[in-house]
């Protein structure tokens, strides 16, 4: 058995989501990966990977194995750069394409060290909302949150975020602070659309292993999230974020958590995709290297207090719902 190929498609298979997306970032058949990721596991004597009818996902051992694989390429493709290209710049264009909020919040203050390593390197960033930008606006990269889609792209899993859910001190001042999900229903929320087009009007929550789904009201609704951000932060009402993008309102008191003792369920990932052509582009390997730079940096900065973040599989309403969330598991259910 070929070990480091096999790391390589077991890899893969975990950020593309699916062994046939990694089988389709590599041009080579599904069999294959499936074998040599089956191969890994009897050498290895654990199951990483889940199977059922909808898909893969990651067991304990997987995510463990995960968490040092992902290390292991990454050190050796440096160590390649520096040993085979020694001296050689990447120079030339690069066009990014990056979710707003996660451009502001975590890669744009950081990209003056992007540039000062690479001077070389010309780069263009846009905002893009969905995966379809990648192909409209002719992008080499791009940079996404939720569950990337089947499709001919390189994935690359970035981050994992957690929900926070939080509100200015003064709406807790004045309306109270939410300490039970079942208090979000006596209290305004600020609810967001994503990128599908559907109204996140259903939080759920979890503690010691009770769960707690609550339809959420408000009186503003909005798809873009940095107003909905500075509406809270203004006193408007509770509003639920992704942590690596509200550490800026936290620090600066603008917003404080509520529900503190219970976790907000379903936090998508963040995740960069890149169309197979772009393999072996100099330019989109370098800025690959620095997103996973930062987002390790971020996950490190993250984990002095919360721990390392396990992925979360894709909620089954994520890309069949429209409208409200909760009025699609109300049809489900029925």
């Amino acid at each position: 058995m070929d070990k480091l190929r096999a790391i390589q498609y077991f890899n893969r298979a975990v950020e593309a989501g699916s062994f046939a997306a990694a089988a389709r970032s590599f041009d080579i058949s599904t069999p294959a990966v499936t074998h040599l990721v089956g191969s890994l596991e009897r050498a290895l004597g654990v199951s990483l990977f889940s199977r059922t009818t909808r898909g893969v996902s990651l067991t304990a051992d997987g995510q463990r194995y995960y968490e040092s694989s992902r290390k292991i390429e990454a050190d050796l493709y440096d160590l390649e750069q520096r040993l085979g290209q020694r001296g050689a710049k990447p120079r030339g264009t690069l066009t990014v394409g990056i979710r707003h909020f996660v451009g502001q919040n975590c890669l744009v203050p950081r990209i003056p060290r992007f540039l000062a390593r690479f001077p070389d390197i010309e780069l263009v960033i846009t905002p893009v909302a969905t995966i379809q930008d990648i192909e409209k606006q002719n992008l080499d990269i791009v940079v996404l949150v939720g569950w990337p889609p089947q499709r001919d792209l390189v994935v690359r899993h970035l981050g994992q975020v957690s929900f926070i859910v939080c509100a200015s001190p003064e709406y807790c001042m004045r309306a109270g602070r939410p300490e039970e999900p079942d208090d979000l229903r006596d209290h305004h929320c600020l609810v967001t659309r994503n990128v599908e087009g559907v109204l996140l009007d259903q939080w759920s929550f979890e503690k010691g292993g009770e769960r707690r789904t609550i339809d959420v009201k408000g009186r503003l609704l909005s798809d873009d999230r940095l107003w909905l951000e500075e509406a809270a932060c203004a006193g408007a009402g509770v509003i639920r974020l992704m942590d690596l993008t509200v550490g800026r309102y936290l620090s600066a008191g603008l917003l404080v958590p509520v529900l503190k003792a219970w976790t907000a369920l379903e936090a998508p990932t963040i995740y960069a995709a890149y169309p197979p052509r772009q393999r072996r582009s100099k330019l989109v390997r370098v800025f690959l290297d620095f997103l996973i730079e930062v987002f390790g940096q971020l996950d490190q900065e993250r984990t002095t207090t919360s721990g390392s973040l396990p992925r979360v599989p894709k909620p089954q309403w994520w890309d069949r719902a429209h409208g409200r969330r909760s009025a699609y598991v109300a049809r489900e259910k029925k």
